[in-house]
């Protein structure tokens, strides 16, 4: 497990101030998915991080880690992007809360698509993605 409070860490890995963390509730965030994660722990899930995943959770527990998201003040959009950023997505992002417990740090493509999430729980407008160019043989 990483050395740094996660909020020092998350900071770190994607250039954010302490300003920018308490705007987004990232905080209450990682609060919100660490007490799912010691709920599940307790009810004896074998890997406890399944539950706070968005695709393999069980549907109660979807609803309650939305609940307590919620509460933190985040509209639609932004639940669904917090949810990304610190869970993870069911394809290749694991998600911060994982690559923290790995004491793992954030490569360009993982980096890119966390930053990307936080646009979107600033309430911005994402910038459109860049098309690759096609050759054609």
């Amino acid at each position: 497990m990483s050395r740094a409070p996660f909020t020092q860490w998350a900071a770190h890995q994607l250039g954010l101030t302490a300003d920018d963390i308490n705007a987004m509730e990232l905080t209450g965030a990682f609060e919100v998915f660490v007490s799912r994660l010691e709920a599940a722990r307790r009810r004896g899930a074998i890997d406890p991080l399944v539950t706070i995943t968005s695709k393999r959770a069980g549907g109660n527990s979807r609803l309650v880690t939305r609940r307590m998201l919620h509460q933190l003040g985040y509209a639609p959009a932004q639940l669904r992007a917090v949810h990304r950023l610190i869970a993870g997505s069911g394809s290749w992002w694991p998600g911060l809360l994982r690559l923290y417990a790995l004491d793992v740090d954030l490569d360009a493509r993982q980096r890119q698509y966390a930053r990307r999430q936080l646009v979107r729980i600033r309430g911005e407008q994402p910038e459109p993605r860049r098309e690759r160019a096609v050759v054609k043989p």
